[in-house]
This record gives C-alpha cells, sequence and structure tokens, in this order.
C-alpha cells in the first residue's frame, strides 16, 4: 500500500517539476504562440511529434532559431514535414522546424544549389557545422504549409541529439497559455476478450452480474485539452487510474521513440476510432505493446486484482475507480466510478495468436502474416465478398508489421496491364496498394487491413500548364514556373524537367497537384525548351515540352 501511495505521490510531484535539462528556448514565431497540436497526441498511425503553432492562418511568417547552434540537416519532400530545417545545440538537444515555405536567402540559395548540383529533386542535405551557424533568435526560415500539413502552421520538435527522440517542447520554457482543464468526453468499458463493451458516466455503478460479465475488464477514456486562444481538442500530459486509491495504470508524455510511434494502435482502442473517429485511449495494456509512455501495476487484494490495467472484481464486491487527467500547465480534471464484481469464466474466445506466424488462404488469395503483425490475439478474416472483392483482416484490425498478398489473376486478366489493388481501409476512402507481377500472380506488402479488389490503370497523367510566367520563390532569388500533373487512381509517382537539357529541380505540391519547376539562377534571359516527365505508380508515362520566356 505505501508504494502505491508513494507513486500517487510522484506523479502529483512531476506535474509541476521542470526534467534536469539546461537548455531554455526563446521562442520560435514573433507571435504569441497558441496551439494546434500538442506532443504525443494521438494521430493517425503516430505519436505527434512535437507541437503544431498557429500562424494565424497565413504562411511566410519569421521563423527564429530557438537558441544558439548550428544547421545540421535540411529536408526537402513532397510529403511528412516537407520543407524542414534541423538545428543541432551544444547542449546535446536539436530542434526541428517543418512545413516551411522557404529558408532564409543565404540557405535557400544553397538548398538550391546542392539540389541541382546532384541532379535531385528532393532528399536531406548536411551542411558541414561551419556554413550556417546561428545565434537565438537569429532568423532561419519562414512558416508554411508544406509536406503532409492540412493547413498554414509550424510543426516544432525538441529532440535529444543522441538517440534522436522527440521531448515535450513545453518543458523547455517555451510560454503557452493555459488556464483550461482537461475534458473527460466519455467512459467505456471493454472486456477482454473483446466481444463485448459499453459507455458508462461519472458516478455510476458496473454491475458485471447484470451485464453478465465474467472476464476481466478494461477502461477506455476519451480524453482531449484545449489551451487559451484556440479551441483545437490537443492531447493531455498524464493520465493516472486508481482502484480503491491503489494506482493500477498511468500514462506520461514527455518522451517517445520513432521506431514505437505505431504502436500507438495499441495505445488507443483502434475498434473504437474506426467505428467513431473518436481515439480512445485504453487504459490497460495490449500484449504486443513496448511502449514506455504507459506503465501498470500488478495488484492483488481480496476484492479486486489487477494485471497489466485490465481489472477483475470478486463476487460480490464493491471497488471504486478513479481517474485523473493533467495537462503540461498542471490543470486537472478527474471523474470516479464504482466496480460491483461478478463470478468469473476462465473460458473466452482468443483468435489468431499475435506472437505466430499464420498464413490463410481463399479461393485466389494468399496472406502471410508475420510474428508481432497484430496488436493481440485477433479474429483475423480472410474472405471472398463476391464480384471480386475479398476482406483481408477487415478494417478494424490495426498491423503493427506489413502482411503479404498473393494475388493470381484469372483467366481474362492475364493478358492486361496496369493491374493494381483499392483497398476501403480505416478511413473509409479508397487506396492504390501497388503490386509487383509474376506471371499471371501479383504480390504486395500492406498494413492496410479492409476490403480489396484489383483494377487497373491504363490511362497517362493529366499535365497541362498552369502558369506560364515565372513567379518568385519566398526567401530566394529563384523563381519557379507552375505544371498541374494529375493522375486518376495510382497516382503521380515519379517527376523530371529539364530546360535546354539541362536538369531543373520540382518541387512537387502533391496536394494542389502542382509541379514547380525552378529555374536555375544561371538561366539567361530570353526564350527557352522546358520539357517536363511525368510517371504514374504503375508506369503510365506523359511527357511535355513548353516554350518559356524569362
Amino acid at each position: 500500500m505505501m508504494k502505491k501511495i508513494f507513486a500517487l505521490l510522484g506523479f502529483l510531484l512531476t506535474s509541476i517539476l521542470l526534467p534536469g535539462q539546461n537548455l531554455l528556448l526563446s521562442s520560435p514565431l514573433e507571435i504569441p504562440l497558441v496551439l494546434s497540436g500538442t506532443f504525443a497526441e494521438l494521430r493517425s498511425n503516430h505519436f505527434h511529434g512535437g507541437i503544431d503553432i498557429k500562424t494565424q492562418g497565413r504562411s511566410g511568417l519569421k521563423v527564429r532559431a530557438v537558441a544558439a547552434g548550428y544547421v545540421s540537416r535540411i529536408s526537402i519532400s513532397p510529403y511528412g514535414y516537407g520543407n524542414a530545417l534541423y538545428i543541432k545545440h551544444p547542449e546535446g538537444y536539436t530542434s526541428v522546424y517543418g512545413h516551411l515555405n522557404g529558408f532564409s536567402t543565404e540557405i535557400e540559395r544553397w538548398v538550391e544549389e546542392q539540389l541541382r548540383d546532384r541532379s535531385k529533386n528532393n532528399g536531406n542535405l548536411y551542411p558541414s557545422k561551419e556554413s550556417f551557424v546561428v545565434q537565438r533568435e537569429d532568423f532561419i526560415a519562414f512558416s508554411g504549409n508544406t509536406g503532409g500539413s492540412m493547413g498554414p502552421h509550424l510543426h516544432f520538435e525538441i529532440r535529444d541529439s543522441r538517440t534522436e527522440e522527440p521531448l515535450n517542447p513545453l518543458e523547455f520554457g517555451l510560454t503557452v497559455l493555459d488556464s483550461r482543464p482537461p475534458s473527460l468526453r466519455g467512459l467505456m468499458w471493454v472486456t477482454q476478450d473483446f466481444t463485448d463493451r459499453g459507455n458508462f458516466k461519472d458516478g455510476d455503478t458496473l454491475d458485471l452480474r447484470a451485464l453478465n460479465i465474467g472476464v476481466p475488464i478494461g477502461i477506455n477514456l476519451y480524453t482531449t485539452d484545449k489551451q487559451d486562444g484556440a479551441n483545437n481538442n490537443n492531447g493531455v500530459y498524464k493520465i493516472l487510474s486508481s482502484v480503491n486509491n491503489d494506482a493500477v495504470f498511468s500514462a506520461e508524455y514527455r518522451r517517445i521513440n520513432f521506431s514505437t510511434s505505431r504502436f500507438i494502435n495499441a495505445h488507443f482502442d483502434y475498434q473504437q476510432y474506426y467505428a467513431s473517429g473518436a481515439r480512445w485511449t485504453r487504459l490497460y495494456e495490449l500484449d504486443n505493446n513496448p511502449l514506455k509512455i504507459s506503465s501498470t501495476e500488478e495488484t492483488i487484494f481480496p476484492e479486486f486484482r489487477s494485471s497489466k490495467g485490465w481489472i477483475t472484481v470478486a463476487k460480490d464486491s464493491l471497488v471504486n475507480v478513479t481517474i485523473l487527467v493533467t495537462d503540461h500547465a498542471g490543470n486537472k480534471s478527474n471523474t470516479s466510478f464504482y466496480i460491483l464484481g461478478s463470478p468469473m469464466d476462465s473460458t473466452f474466445r482468443t483468435g489468431l495468436s499475435w506472437d505466430q506466424m499464420h498464413t490463410l488462404k481463399e479461393d485466389k488469395i494468399r496472406v502471410s502474416i508475420p510474428s508481432g503483425a497484430m496488436y493481440r490475439n485477433t479474429n483475423f478474416k480472410l474472405v471472398k465478398k463476391g464480384q471480386g472483392k475479398y476482406l483481408i483482416g477487415g478494417g478494424d484490425v490495426p498491423l503493427q508489421k506489413s502482411i503479404e498478398v498473393t494475388w493470381k489473376l484469372d483467366s481474362i486478366q492475364k493478358g492486361g496491364f496496369g493491374w493494381f489493388a483499392w483497398v476501403e481501409a480505416e478511413s473509409r476512402k479508397q487506396r492504390a496498394e501497388i503490386a509487383k507481377r509474376t506471371g499471371d500472380v501479383l504480390t504486395f506488402s500492406t498494413r492496410n487491413t479492409g476490403t480489396y479488389y484489383l483494377d487497373q490503370d491504363l490511362i497517362d497523367p493529366s499535365v497541362s500548364l498552369a502558369q506560364q510566367d515565372p513567379v518568385s520563390r519566398s526567401g530566394s532569388q529563384f523563381k519557379e514556373i507552375r505544371i498541374k500533373a494529375e493522375d486518376d487512381k495510382t497516382g503521380i509517382d515519379r517527376y523530371s524537367a529539364r530546360i535546354d537539357g539541362k536538369f531543373a529541380r520540382i518541387d512537387f505540391d502533391y496536394k494542389h497537384n502542382l509541379l514547380k519547376v525552378i529555374i536555375p539562377k544561371e538561366i539567361s534571359v530570353g526564350s527557352h525548351n522546358l520539357r517536363v516527365v511525368v510517371i504514374d505508380s504503375v508506369g503510365n508515362t506523359t511527357t511535355k515540352e513548353y516554350n518559356i520566356t524569362l
């Protein structure tokens, strides 16, 4: 009992204490920090690696170094962080600035020259330590909306330079006003065999006898947090669950590891997310879950026991469950309810074992599931649905590792080309899975489960001149010509451009289907030939040539 009391006291104390770090940051923007996303909040297939700072709905705000150091890496990509800049600091940390529209003039010119010299459109660049030394509050870039960003903002991270693990930036002295406590938006019980679940509310008594539940139960919590100045539903900082004042589960969002981030699908209830779009945190742990964010206490008492957060209540015993949620500013919310125990039934369904390999076959389909691909024992399905459709796993079944699917073409399909598979996955939207063809067999690896069917892509990408007159790129002397490029099925995979036969870099804005051809600064005024090649994911190719005038 004393151990549990000390655990609770430690949880409460660390809510107000900063970690033993030796770096205090200045603001990366010249405006008050208002957040649209917090550290480690629950995202699709990953924990958020930093904080998202609002930029007043626009791009082009000046971004400044949060501390002295040197630019160690510059990343250029149409996806993910988009244009991103990394600064190493002598204290052992790295600051990261993502979704940038452009860099300071000196950095922008260097980036363009490096990529063009290497004939690359995208990639990671690593300047020498001496190339771009910065001081605290030096101007380094412009905020933007590049990469996977869904609106203008600055993605900001602090990483441990040694491990590359992201840390909570709010523990480094950044000021974000927050007087609002976390919101406890829902409570749910779920049986350990995952065959039943139900909602309840604060103050309720869960009568397991009346519910006819004879297996341990877990508690799901739907909680979000809001800071001052915005109504975005962001993530919380700490969660503590106790039974009769004994801690059984805790989560603390201070540090994440990219290599285990996809295990978020074990941390929140994926099935409920699939059904409702809401991410409910599990206050218990699945077998295949190595995350260090959460921890559990093994407890054995006459009234109840807990193992990995799963709660078993003795017959006719009444226990009190309390949940305390804290945000980074120290604001707290709590809820309390009761569980009345029932007799236990030791037999319940398990499904396919998560820690074993499995091979499933149905008609033309073969599915190979490696050990550790699933997060728990799961009733993984392979079912023919008619009209050439097959259910593989089910859209509500998340995967940690890729499964391999082999699909045999029938006699009619054998003579065709451009075959690929559509999958209706967790987003309910179609996603193209590109397969390798060997004879009459298609093979692809995927971490998407759902309904699959084959289709052909036989149409070349659509390519047209969107804007003939060159326009200036922010923060540099370079200009760009914009090309509209679209593909209706498998999507654009590769692209290239040449001006008068020489390589020209393309900045691909996939959200607006724009290829931005960057004109090398040494190109003279006058008329020039622009040649653009666009290839989709199954090899359909479009080549266009334009006369441009500079």
